[in-house]
């Protein structure tokens, strides 16, 4: 429908509808922000022992946006809700990757699965019949990916791990960017986002980090067949940790999110380069060619 505005009006008013609509978003959210503080400030006047009461209650769901089957996630916050449950809309290349490539019997390998959206679409996908392992170092994010892997009866099938990757197998340090379940832009070691800029941590959690073929070894498990890595700036770092796996034949296709503004982007390429792998799909998720963007590497 918005595609079909766009072409059909005139400039003019297509640019009206989209400043309208903007400020009515706006309202919006204000409205909200006070009703929720209103809501919040009363419910401060409750004693503890009947608010600890509601809180243990209070448990919210909601059904993300995958069409072909129903996956819920619980949604304790406003990035969860807004974000999470909409992944399909906000990354269409990723379900459409998972639905092409990933087959009944493969091994699935999400770094950086946050509440666990794309894992739970390959689950799906393949009718349960996936080995599907979830990475995630955040500590209120891993909470909520392991609650969503029970909320959908995968734990047979998905296998939730509280640990980072990267090019070396150490304790490291995370640096937060935020401690509500479901955000991301968190970093390992230095606290440099993944647009190469400091910034000032909430919290700094001791994490242990593995080189993936290193993890491969010491649990003795089959090599993935498909790898997704979204790690918010340190992809180069993990793939130089996955030397020995790139060189498995059975891994078939790798998707990363790259940013294409910073060097390291070139970098990936010509590294699974070297591995056979080639660009198949470049997708942006934002406006313009600069934004982040999802590279999707196949190789024959």
């Amino acid at each position: 429908m918005k595609e079909l505005l766009k072409e059909k009006l005139p400039p003019n008013v297509w640019s009206f509808l989209k400043q309208l609509a903007s400020r009515v978003l706006r309202i919006w959210y204000r409205i909200i922000n006070i009703v929720a503080s209103l809501i919040l400030a009363l419910l401060r006047l409750l004693p503890k022992r009947l608010l600890v009461e509601v809180k243990e209650r209070l448990s919210i769901t909601v059904k993300m946006d995958y069409a072909r089957s129903d996956i819920y996630l619980y949604s304790d916050s406003v990035t969860e809700y807004v974000v999470r449950t909409n992944s399909s809309r906000k990354e269409p290349e990723t379900v459409q990757w998972i639905e092409t490539y990933v087959k009944p019997g493969d091994i699935f390998f999400d770094i950086g699965a946050n509440t666990g959206s794309y894992s739970f679409i390959a689950d799906c996908h393949t009718r349960g019949l996936a080995k599907i392992y979830s990475f995630e170092p955040s500590f209120s994010t891993y909470a909520q990916l392991v609650r969503n892997v029970n909320l959908n009866s995968c734990q047979e099938r998905i296998v939730p791990l509280c640990i980072a990757l990267s090019d070396e197998t150490y304790l490291g340090v995370l640096n937060y960017s935020s401690l509500a379940p479901g955000a991301a832009l968190h970093a390992l070691g230095l606290p440099i986002n993944n647009l190469g800029e400091a910034f000032k941590p909430v919290f700094k959690q001791p994490v242990i980090s593995y080189r993936i073929d290193d993890f491969i070894k010491m649990f003795r498990m089959s090599p993935p067949t498909h790898i997704k890595l979204d790690v918010d700036g340190i992809e180069l770092k993990v793939l130089k940790g996955v030397v020995e796996t790139l060189q498995y034949p059975g891994l078939r296709s790798v998707l990363v999110e790259i940013e294409p503004s910073l060097e390291t982007s070139e970098q990936i390429v010509g590294f699974l380069g070297l591995y056979g792998f080639h660009t198949h799909i470049i997708k942006s998720h934002g406006r313009s060619e600069s934004s982040t963007c999802n590279y999707i590497f196949t190789r024959d």
